[in-house]
């Protein structure tokens, strides 16, 4: 045990004591719902370090208590950096980071960002840092920019045995809504470990947490922790909440008779309120806006033979590019003689720890103007011991008309804006002080909610006939406001012509044409990527730049129907990106070129399926089952002690048969085919689980059997179902066997809720004219060897005649001539009484033992 003061200050290097609301966090018997505490006052290291401090140091009643993953959730990119080098430091300090022994990791989960297989891990203390649109969607079993088999994995993680920490909520939109509608329904459909939220901001209003599932307490208020006397009696507090901000409006508003010379204007304003070795913010509303003032203030002030230093900050630049500039823009420390002006959007509105002297901000909603005020004189410094006063301008966005302030007042709403220039207008200093005398009562606005039905619905992940999912865009972020993640690469290509990129394919040691990474990735929304893609389109010479890696055919496929959460790849000549600007949308900036990809980035989505093979010893299935079962063992030992998770029984009979259905013929054919390929002979009266070869997509094939010259073939084959029905077939009506056999099934993600077949299938054609029931590549009777499981059990898997009567609606009868419920009765059955959230859980588990008793044997 150690004291939370002492290992606050060792996490800062010994520069800063906790201040004692922080206090109260690491030490109070149960974490509240709400913190609400001023900007610049360390709400982050609050969350961060005190979850450390009760997972690690505190009495042992709240250590046990204290969820195992801090699940850090924030709505834009430039944060989740920020606040993932901050904690990375304090984990550093206090030698408990992921380099050392039983250290905490922390993960980023964002668009292209290599998350460290965090989930291969679900006994591991970890931070997991990342955007709203990544967190939620994996919540809701949607992961954007991740396979579609793996949603399931950290859908179980992310809504068990996790503490959610929702920062900066004011500029979450619908996805605040859908946290606290999470939040309700983890307590209602139950969980494995506690799973609680933490809701923080400046600006909160608590009224939006309460929803249909999600109402305020019994208690009649939410929990809260926020600024008491004795955290105001600190000096470097106080400094802050009696900070000066005189504030005025601009000379230059934005109107339509301004709107062809605003930018002009503006940066012309911008530049005389500057002043020498001082940092002046401009935060615009828009991302186009922003660009063109950026020009604009460039221009002129080369033409005026100034030194100033203007630098860009939005969230429509590429990591590459941005990392570059962004850490040197907001050092303050390098700041020259001249100064320097930021222009920003709302990607500097929150949680940027940077204070300017002087602020221009356009006219906003009032919690957003509230943040912003808060980058300037940030820390209470300008006007006192010969630092410059600090002064603060309000940019006026003409709302008299409303139908033509519609387009202007965007990414909000005249109304919005009405209110908080209302509020504005009347005030000459916008301070803490003076701010906390204003009140705003604004509408809740009409969202998407996600209801229980909903929830419910999204853990089946099989998508309907048509290949299409249910859309969770609405649910994580307003309507226009999502985003797709776009990287460019050059290849060789005749103009106007049919030409896909490379393939992700070996060669000499690395990959011909590598996978998209993290550092090239620019969010770009998806109804100005559809702009853009419509553009290319319609010209004869530029319809053919933009495709996307379909992982089931393992193929590049051209762009077509936009959804959120794509990664879509563009030829450099397509342009629309600029270096200086980031995102424009405009063909006329290209090519566009500057980053080298590295040669050995794994690809999630290429090869994310267990048809390929990778390096090790050939592997019999009675092996692997043993490796497998042994894994599930250790796991129940690793966690039982921490976590009450019931039906381990099950679990780990499940992982003991998982893979029975690999004596199938046609795997056999397929490890036969691929070990010949190589120079490896497998003896013929072994059923193999492995090859021992790397191979890409296995060819499923049965050898004995025929079509034409060729060995019949069975596309789409997948064990997990033939493992399944095996072992339902005989253990039927045995405590847990639909449990079991469900866990078998979902074991690679691909087999869940329902069977059926699939449009790359080959149909069985029968001598005798019969139609029989097939699905998954397994036909109607097809038959499975003895199999020895080697468990404790002592189980046998006997030979079987495979029946597929159970895919079918409704009650069947099974060779007993017994009337059996449906598969799909089954797995509903499952999930109504464990609750999505624990099903899921149980499912990964084996998932997790699965991976770790095949990574043993490929070591």
């Amino acid at each position: 045990m150690q004291e939370f003061s002492e290992l606050f200050t060792t996490a800062f290097g010994g520069h800063f004591s906790p201040y004692p609301y922080q206090q109260r966090l690491a030490t109070t018997t149960c974490w509240p719902q709400v913190l609400s505490v001023p900007t610049g006052v360390g709400k982050t290291a609050a969350a961060v370090l005190t979850w450390v401090y009760r997972r690690r140091f505190a009495v042992e009643s709240i250590r046990q208590a204290t969820p195992r993953r801090l699940v850090y959730c924030l709505p834009m990119r430039t944060l989740v950096e920020q606040t993932r080098d901050a904690a990375t430091k304090w984990l550093e300090r206090l030698r408990i980071d992921a380099t050392q022994a039983n250290g905490i990791g922390i993960h980023l989960l964002m668009g292209g960002a290599d998350d460290g297989k965090w989930y291969e891990h679900p006994e591991r203390d970890a931070i997991l840092i990342g955007t709203q649109d990544m967190l939620l969607s994996r919540a809701l079993n949607r992961g954007y920019g991740m396979s579609r088999y793996a949603w399931p994995v950290q859908y179980a993680l992310l809504n068990n045995d996790c503490q959610w920490v929702i920062d900066e909520t004011q500029l979450m939109g619908v996805g605040l809504t859908t946290s606290a509608q999470l939040a309700g329904l983890r307590t209602k459909l139950t969980t494995i470990g506690n799973c609680p939220t933490l809701w923080m901001s400046a600006t909160l209003d608590v009224q939006t947490l309460a929803t249909v599932d999600n109402p305020v307490p019994d208690a009649g208020a939410w929990t809260y922790e926020r600024l008491e006397d004795d955290d105001r009696a600190a000096k470097s507090v106080a400094r802050l909440l009696t900070a000066s901000k005189p504030c005025q409006s601009a000379a230059v508003s934005l109107s339509p008779e301004t709107k062809k010379q605003y930018e002009k204007q503006l940066a012309a304003e911008v530049l005389q309120a500057h002043q020498p070795n001082t940092l002046t913010l401009v935060v615009m509303n828009r991302v186009t806006r922003a660009q063109e003032l950026y020009t604009a203030v460039d221009v002129l002030q080369k033409k005026a033979k100034s030194t100033v230093d203007v630098k860009l900050i939005h969230s429509r630049f590429r990591p590459y590019d941005r990392q570059k500039t962004q850490p040197e823009a907001l050092d303050e420390d390098s700041i020259s003689d001249a100064g320097r002006i930021i222009v920003a959007t709302q990607a500097i509105e929150a949680g940027v720890d940077v204070s300017s002297t002087t602020l221009f901000t356009e006219l906003a909603p009032w919690s957003s103007l509230v943040q912003r005020f808060g980058r300037c004189n940030r820390r209470g410094e300008c006007g006192l011991e010969c630092v410059p006063a600090a002064s603060v301008h309000w940019i006026d966005i003409d709302t008299s008309d409303a139908k033509k302030a519609i387009e202007p007042a965007l990414p909000y709403t005249p109304e919005e804006l009405d209110r908080a220039r209302t509020a504005i207008a009347v005030l000459d200093d916008v301070g803490p002080r003076s701010l906390s005398d204003v009140t705003i009562e604004e509408p809740r606005p009409i969202v998407h909610v996600l209801r229980r039905k909903d929830l419910v619905e999204l853990f089946d992940t099989t998508p309907d006939l048509s290949g299409n999912d249910l859309d969770v865009s609405r649910y994580i972020r307003d309507s226009d406001d999502t985003d797709v993640q776009v990287y460019w690469r050059n290849w060789d290509r005749i103009s106007g012509k049919r030409v896909p990129p490379p393939e992700h394919e070996e060669k000499a040691g690395g990959k011909r044409f590598p996978v998209a990474q993290r550092e090239e990735l620019c969010s770009v929304g998806v109804s100005a990527f559809k702009d853009f893609l419509q553009k290319l389109k319609k010209g004869d010479k530029t319809k053919y730049l933009a495709w996307v890696w379909d992982p089931l055919e393992a193929t590049w496929a051209e762009c077509e129907a936009i959804r959120p959460g794509m990664t879509i790849l563009l030829h450099c000549t397509a342009g629309g990106y600029d270096h200086k600007l980031g995102w424009t949308g405009e063909h006329k900036h290209g090519p566009v070129e500057g980053f080298t990809p590295s040669l050995d980035a794994e690809c999630p989505e290429a090869n994310d399926t267990d048809e390929t093979q990778g390096k090790g010893q050939p592997m019999t299935v009675v092996q692997h089952l043993k490796d497998v079962g042994t894994a599930a063992q250790t796991l129940r030992e690793m966690l039982s002690e921490m976590l009450k998770i019931n039906h381990w029984d099950a679990i780990v009979r499940a992982a003991w048969w998982h893979d029975v259905g690999k004596s199938h013929p046609a795997f056999q054919g397929a490890m036969q085919d691929a070990a010949s390929k190589a120079g490896i002979e497998l003896a013929n009266d072994e059923a193999w689980a492995k090859s021992g070869v790397s191979t890409g997509y296995l060819v499923y094939q049965l050898p004995g059997e025929h079509v034409g010259d060729k060995p019949q073939q069975r596309p789409g084959f997948r064990h997990e179902l033939a493992s399944a029905l095996a072992w339902l077939q005989q253990h039927d009506g045995e405590p847990d066997a639909d449990l079991v056999a469900y866990l078998i099934a979902a074991h690679h993600g691909k087999v869940r809720m329902s069977i059926r077949s699939m449009p790359n299938e080959n149909k069985p054609s029968m001598n005798d004219g019969t139609d029989p029931l097939f699905a998954r590549g397994i036909w109607q009777n097809d038959a499975l060897p003895r199999i020895e499981i080697g468990n404790q059990a002592g189980d046998i898997s006997e030979p079987v005649t495979l029946d597929l009567d159970l895919m079918q609606l409704g009650d069947y009868e099974n060779a007993s001539g017994v009337s059996r419920p449906s598969w799909l009765a089954r797995t509903l059955a499952l999930r109504d009484e464990l609750g999505p959230f624990q099903l899921a859980y149980l499912e990964t588990l084996v998932r997790v033992a699965d991976w770790r008793g095949s990574s043993k044997e490929s070591t």
